[in-house]
């Protein structure tokens, strides 16, 4: 027999474990040290995920509700039946809240019983759109509305035309205004393909003539004072054109000028095969024509 050196009972000269106290009893042998499964970052994360997770839970629903609670309350919905818009008065944008929403010229001008002066002034611009759109060839006209009646019996117009000229060619036309003024922009987007080189895209003074013909359409333009200050500069893009002609891409290179209410803007993006041009021309609508 012999004792166990760390309980001190007696065991069999033969034990290699003790039967009372479970300690090995060869020479030589140090126990294993007990590995974490989990490494130490792993409950570091899953603590993170239980701190955080209430909160992450309400910005999750919570945004989703809030996203219903604003169409809902925010957009508007579209009447069942015709309704009259009073008379506009002293409009405070910050406060303006949305009773109704029409996604058609259609329905605007069926469920809102004095919208006919209105819609007519939209119809009367429309066809002198397709006027001009018929001197440049057969051009497909698509059309997209949204009207807004608010509780200060003011309406906000998103209006959309998308013009496909030719395969090269298109023109995208977005109208924002309202009944007050408050909101009033008109943004012409011309944009052409085909390009092989600079030369080609040079502005003169058969440049861009539908785009502008649509300026002046909405807006009265005729000088084109910030449209011709930004042709200049970018017909003396050339050499930076030259010295990047591969490193292109679709950032592109432009410029860009403004004067009062107008912003126009000219650019040159890569392709594989050849080159794009954009113009953009931001500005104010003349009222008058619309509302």
């Amino acid at each position: 027999m012999k004792k166990c050196p760390y309980c001190k009972k007696n065991i069999p000269d033969s034990a290699k474990v003790c039967p009372y106290c479970g300690n090995r009893l060869e020479k030589g042998y140090q126990p294993m040290k007990r590995t974490n499964s989990f490494p130490n970052y792993i409950y570091t994360i899953l603590a993170l995920i239980l701190i955080f997770s209430p909160v992450l839970t309400t910005f999750m629903f919570g945004s989703l509700l809030g996203e219903d609670m604003a169409t809902a309350s925010g957009n508007g919905t579209t009447p069942e039946s015709a309704i009259t818009v009073g008379p506009l008065g002293e409009v405070d944008a910050s406060s303006e809240i949305i009773e109704y929403y029409f996604g058609s010229l259609k329905d605007f001008s069926d469920l809102v019983k004095n919208s006919d002066p209105y819609v007519e002034k939209i119809e009367n611009i429309e066809a002198d759109l397709k006027t001009i759109a018929s001197k440049y060839g057969d051009v497909d006209f698509d059309k997209d509305y949204n009207f807004y009646v608010t509780d200060q019996n003011n309406i906000y117009s998103d209006i959309n035309y998308d013009l496909s000229i030719n395969e090269n060619e298109s023109i995208k036309i977005a109208l924002s205004y309202d009944l007050s003024g408050e909101t009033n922009s008109i943004n012409v987007e011309y944009n052409a393909s085909g390009f092989e080189n600079f030369e080609a895209m040079k502005i003169n003074d058969q440049s861009c003539q539908f785009a502008k013909e649509i300026v002046t359409l909405f807006n009265g333009e005729q000088e084109f004072k910030c449209y011709n200050q930004t042709a200049e500069k970018f017909n003396a893009l050339e050499t930076d054109f030259n010295n990047q002609t591969l490193t292109l891409g679709n950032y592109g290179l432009g410029v860009n000028d403004n004067q009062d209410e107008t912003e126009v803007a000219m650019r040159i993006l890569g392709a594989e095969k050849d080159y794009r041009f954009r113009l953009t021309y931001q500005t104010e609508i003349d009222l008058e024509k619309l509302v």
